[in-house]
């Protein structure tokens, strides 16, 4: 895959920019829909000044509210750092594919170590779910936009 440099480089700030707004959109989903009192991210410094939360109740009796509130979060962050992956390696495939796995591995792997005593949090099929879900989603963006760009 060829492509120009100014085509690359804008492809390459897209892919950022994207993955900052789904980052941004993920910690978004935990702010106004969870409880900061359950979440490990306040949790790891007990000093910590925590802000007030903007919480909005939201029911989870439903899947699609469930999957709102708990698994949407974890399929965002799980795109941004894959978009991040992409941008990086626009235009190596070996590397995006190494970098990718290792990426995909380790998230698996926090989400699965949550089945431990050891670690806090909620181990959740879905999570998993939600990065294969993400995985996909960016592969056939890829595939349908921007492969033939970079041709």
């Amino acid at each position: 895959m060829a492509g120009n440099g100014r085509e690359l480089k804008k492809i390459r700030l897209i892919y950022i920019s994207l993955s900052f707004l789904l980052l941004t959109m993920g910690m978004c989903g935990y702010l106004f829909f969870r409880d900061f009192s359950s979440i490990v991210l306040f949790a790891w410094m007990p000093g910590l000044p925590v802000p007030a939360s903007p919480h909005i109740p939201l029911s989870t009796d439903t899947i699609w509210g469930y999957l709102l509130v708990f698994n949407l979060p974890h399929g965002l962050w799980s795109l941004s750092g894959l978009l991040v992956i992409r941008a990086i390696w626009l235009t190596d495939t070996k590397w995006r594919a190494i970098y990718g796995g290792i990426f995909f591995v380790v998230i698996s792997a926090l989400e699965i170590s949550q089945l431990s005593e050891d670690r806090r949090g909620t181990f959740d099929t879905l999570d998993l779910a939600s990065y294969g879900v993400s995985a996909f989603v960016e592969s056939i963006t890829y595939n349908l936009f921007i492969r033939r760009k970079l041709r």
